[in-house]
């Protein structure tokens, strides 16, 4: 029988940084100002005063300090945490350990310059940035795929499973292919290790599992003429209840999500996908700021809340300084 983690330390001083956080009140001053009013108020504030200047007028600039605030919020998380609880909280920073492998093979694989790579990565997981540097310092992508494996990156498993899925990939020239194959080697290393760690990690899991479900419908309706869609492995919603929403019946899923109504419902009539990202997105972030105010305070529920509330405003914020968040309202945001 698996030991129940020890979460209390972590949470205690992972709560000291909430804080720190964009709280309901600041989302409600952002809320349907411009993307220079967005700046200028944030440059105000006490939470991004470090990265924005008032004199910061240049946009990639003031992209590049919400990620840099990103990683400043999530550095150190995993080092809260110890034994198994660090185990289950290291599943959280391990999606930015994919997204930063993926980053770096696809600048390997199209060229980018060694820099734009390591820009890419956030690492803020395994991943740190001496092997960062060494992988996007690979010359193609063979180079970054013998490099990253021999480092044991992003994870062992999906270590392993890189050679073969680039065999294939230089086979086919299938880059979607090989990006979801390599996720799901990672995916299902995750869901491994936390149906082993058990009930104390299943916030985890769930955030997995919805994470893999949210992609898939997205990815489903996409592109309705797509008969075999490349999927992540399933989480709760089984591929025939995706396929039964890309037809127009948003049921099945429904049964699995009831929060996915409104948003599925509103998708049949409008076909808005970027919405319908949007509303999953809120769902999902509401979902975990609840049990990060409501939930175990002695389980994985405050690191989940942490991350993704962490994850939520820099998304957030960045739609806001691009100017493209005018058809969201950033106020759905807000858990009462």
């Amino acid at each position: 029988m698996t030991p129940r983690p020890d979460f209390i330390t972590g949470n205690t001083r992972l709560r000291a940084r909430l804080p720190a956080l964009l709280g309901p009140v600041d989302y409600d001053q952002l809320a349907g100002v411009s993307g220079g009013a967005v700046a200028e108020r944030l440059a105000a504030s006490s939470a991004y005063r470090a990265y924005l200047n008032r004199d910061q007028g240049d946009d990639r600039q003031l992209l590049d300090s919400v990620g840099r605030r990103l990683r400043d919020l999530l550095r150190g998380v995993r080092g809260l945490y110890g034994g198994i609880a660090g185990a289950a909280v290291g599943v959280l920073l391990a999606r930015h350990d994919l997204q930063d492998a993926l980053a770096l093979l696809r600048g390997a694989r199209t060229g980018q310059p060694a820099a734009v790579r390591l820009a890419a990565v956030m690492g803020v997981g395994a991943i740190d940035q001496r092997a960062a540097a060494d992988i996007a310092a690979a010359s193609d992508g063979t180079t970054a795929v013998i490099r990253m494996a021999t480092h044991r990156l992003p994870d062992t498993l999906t270590a392993r499973a890189l050679p073969a899925a680039w065999e294939r990939y230089e086979l086919t020239g299938d880059s979607d292919e090989f990006e979801t194959t390599i996720a799901a080697a990672a995916i299902d290393g995750w869901t491994d290790r936390l149906e082993w760690i058990g009930r104390a990690a299943r916030p985890v899991l769930e955030l997995i599992q919805a994470e893999c479900d949210r992609a898939n419908l997205l990815a489903v309706l996409r592109d309705p003429a797509l008969q075999t869609p490349r999927l992540l492995p399933a989480g709760l919603v089984p591929e025939p209840a995706l396929l039964a929403a890309r037809r127009g019946d948003p049921q099945p899923a429904i049964a699995t999500y009831p929060n996915w109504r409104q948003p599925l419902e509103r998708h049949l009539h409008n076909k808005d996908l970027p919405a319908l990202e949007w509303d999953l997105d809120v769902q999902l972030w509401r979902q975990a700021v609840r049990g990060l105010r409501r939930g175990d305070p002695l389980g994985a529920t405050v690191p989940v809340g942490y991350v993704l509330a962490a994850e939520c405003e820099a998304r957030t914020i960045r739609l806001l300084l691009a100017g493209t968040a005018q058809a969201h309202d950033v106020r759905d945001l807000l858990v009462p």
